[in-house]
């Protein structure tokens, strides 16, 4: 028994220790340029959209039907910024499809980290050559590793990374306390309606990165739609020297490396490329041996000569279209207007108190029933002793609370207007 225990162990080891700038089918390869430039933007993105709710940049508060905005809370009846933000969610997309082409979805995009990240772990538990996403030719699985222990151990390292990377949508609708008391089995009241979102969000989650995966990117995402109808050739693109074709004839490593499966040498305008410059790197690789330039490399337009970063960036200047730019613009403006204009919002009573004050005035109301009946039944001397019994039973179950020496007051008042009552002829 031990065996199975040790080499389980091990796997599990080699799956959380496996570098995110693996790729694909690669052994032992060491990383170029685009790949570690690319990895580190990838993670710095996912790093500050789990910052942005945490630190309190951006939270949604369902129950008031409002944006919590860097202390700043916008109704979603402000029209200035819900048209505000509406303009500017539209077009900021358009001007990356026409200017920097699909630079998110490669560089920045957490689908296709997570995606790059489960293919890699699949490759190394299942075999180089496996597949299980759901939209793959089937379930493809060396048979030299079609063991049930490398399943539980890949499905276990899945399960993992759901139930941390749920924790991010949750932050988003709670606050970090609130989060850190559920995730430490605290007594926070309000740990009771975080388990069902964060239970939904590890479920949608490990779904996705176990057999979803690009499948979300090629058909669900309306990002990767919009970039679809809205890309030109004048955005930036991987571009191949068709002049130097002999050089690669009998080669096939740029499109064994693309994390697409498409083939780089002849994309196409509405191939699923997401300019991760993986081929760029491998041709580059292969031909530093020779000392020639690769034949492929990111290009902006169709007659661009040199690829200099200045030159990349005064393609793309003299092509932004600042028609789009002057509306994204307005709409930031109207973004900012509507959070200035927000009229100041009186503090809100914590949902803990809420929660306990609902309690105790449930629980009050159960103990004074018989005077709160009598009352009802025109006995006028009643109605102010269940007026005194409530007011006695909210300072029973809260002593300590702010409103204590009222209700002392009120006790003594009720209690002498019912004695008062009584004694009249």
């Amino acid at each position: 028994m031990e065996a199975p225990v040790k080499q389980g162990l091990r796997l599990i080891a080699v799956g959380v220790c496996v570098e995110f700038n693996a790729m694909d089918k690669t052994v032992n390869m060491l990383p170029t340029n685009y790949r570690i430039l690319r990895r580190a933007t990838q993670l710095a993105t996912l790093l500050v959209i789990a910052l942005i709710p945490a630190l309190g940049v951006f939270q949604i508060d369902w129950a008031l039907a409002s944006f919590h905005i860097m202390g700043h809370q916008i109704w979603w009846s402000n029209f200035a910024f819900i048209f505000g933000l509406a303009v500017v969610l539209t077009i900021l997309p358009v001007i990356t499809y026409t200017t920097v082409g699909a630079i998110w979805c490669g560089w920045a995009c957490p689908q296709n980290l997570l995606a790059e990240w489960a293919n890699n772990l699949t490759y190394k538990f299942l075999g180089k050559r496996a597949d299980v996403r759901v939209d793959g030719k089937g379930a493809i699985v060396a048979a030299a590793k079609n063991k049930a222990l490398n399943w539980l151990v890949l499905g276990a390292i899945f399960l993992g990374a759901a139930m941390v990377l749920a924790l991010v949508p949750v932050l988003f609708f709670y606050t970090p306390h609130e989060v850190w008391s559920f995730v430490t089995f605290g007594s926070n009241n309000t740990s009771g309606y975080i388990q069902f979102p964060y239970l939904f969000s590890v479920l949608l989650i490990f779904i996705d990165i176990a057999a979803v995966r690009y499948f979300m990117c090629d058909y669900a995402c309306l990002y990767r739609m919009g970039q679809k109808m809205f890309k030109t050739r004048n955005a930036l693109h991987v571009s191949y020297d068709a002049s130097r074709s002999d050089d690669c004839a009998k080669c096939n490593y740029c499109a064994t490396l693309c994390i697409t499966d498409i083939q780089p040498t002849s994309i196409k305008m509405h191939d699923n490329c997401f300019d991760c410059g993986e081929c760029i790197d491998a041709c580059n690789q292969l031909h530093e041996k020779t000392g020639t330039p690769g034949l492929l490399n990111f290009k902006l337009g169709e007659h661009q000569e040199g690829s200099t970063r200045q030159k990349i960036l005064a393609i793309v200047f003299t092509r932004f279209n600042w028609l789009m730019g002057s509306i994204f613009l307005l709409g930031a403006a109207m973004m900012m207007w509507g959070i200035y204009t927000q009229p100041p919002i009186a503090p809100q009573v914590p949902i803990e108190q809420q929660l306990k004050e609902r309690q105790i005035t449930r629980a009050c109301s159960n103990q004074c029933v018989e005077q709160q009946a009598l009352c009802k039944a025109g006995r006028i001397a009643e109605c102010y002793r269940a007026s005194a019994c409530k007011c006695a039973c909210f300072l029973q179950q809260d002593p300590g609370n702010a409103a204590s020496s009222e209700w002392r007051q009120c006790v003594e008042h009720y209690t002498a207007e019912a004695g008062a009552f009584r004694s009249r002829p």
